[in-house]
């Protein structure tokens, strides 16, 4: 079957521009023609906000504009604290693309002040009808269950397996520290989680190679496959400047998935995002 690609990014900085890729090897211009389609597996794409800093409705409409038949669906930044969120929440909504929003949350210290501050928004996204992608790192899970408690109706989709400590392993101590926060957002009602970003995880390829597997199937017995979303984070986990093709992640996760592969490879990003 084709599949569905719930992770991969674009951008081109004399469009629109982006801070963070400035001397990385992720400068210059990553554009729909060189996604890498897993050796012509995928076919479809949900196209994730990159961070770019530029108005989330500039972005949206720049992606818009691209020559991207296979683009089926887009998560828009947008910042839960910001005063007029409801406001932008319902133009996004008038985008038949767009199903979902996205606020990093990585690295923010999400302590009961924060929590407090970002739970209006969140709510406003439930009411919105919109997803709501999580981006966190796997010491941020605990505090991320307590957000995600203030927005009862929420769907909301755990990206990147909520960024395990790859380099340490599943079986280690900060490994069972991800884990018991998987298990503990996995009871949460209207929760997925996107298979995706661990090769950016990763300090090396052998460290990838030696702790990925464990991560992923840890992950699918949690939430069940009806629940978990393939995704390349193109091209930051996938693309050629760190040596690790689409093909290499979507046969682990395959194989991972087994007889499940079917949800995992489109099923699930369809239920979370509301795709026909």
């Amino acid at each position: 079957m084709s599949v569905l690609d719930a992770h991969a990014h674009v951008w081109d900085p004399s469009a629109l521009p982006i801070d963070w890729v400035t001397g990385t090897p992720y400068e210059g211009p990553r554009l729909p023609s060189q996604v890498d389609d897993a050796g012509g597996a995928v076919e479809a794409w949900i196209f994730v906000e990159a961070d770019v800093a530029a108005d989330a409705e500039d972005e949206v409409a720049w992606v818009e504009s691209l020559d991207w038949p296979g683009l089926t669906g887009i998560v828009a930044g947008a910042d839960l604290a910001a005063d007029g969120l409801a406001a932008l929440l319902g133009r996004l909504g008038e985008r038949p693309r767009v199903r979902g929003v996205r606020h990093l949350l990585q690295g923010e210290a999400l302590g009961d002040e924060r929590i407090a501050a970002l739970s209006p928004g969140l709510r406003a996204v439930a009411d919105a009808g919109l997803a709501f992608d999580v981006c966190v790192t796997w010491d941020q899970l605990a505090a991320t269950e307590s957000l995600l408690r203030e927005a009862p109706g929420l769907t909301w989709v755990l990206d990147h397996l909520g960024k395990p400590p790859v380099d340490e392993g599943v079986h280690s101590p900060a490994g069972a520290q991800w884990l018991e926060g998987i298990h503990r957002l996995a009871r949460l009602d209207g929760g997925f989680v996107k298979l995706s970003g661990l090769r950016a995880e990763a300090s090396s390829q052998e460290a990838f190679d030696a702790h990925a597997r464990g991560f992923v199937l840890a992950t699918l017995d949690a939430f069940g496959a009806r629940r978990c979303l393939y995704g390349s984070d193109w091209p930051v986990s996938t693309g050629a400047d760190i040596g690790y093709r689409g093909t290499d992640w979507l046969s682990l996760v395959r194989d991972c998935a087994g007889d499940s592969w079917d949800d995992v490879a489109g099923g699930a990003a369809r239920r979370a995002y509301g795709l026909r």
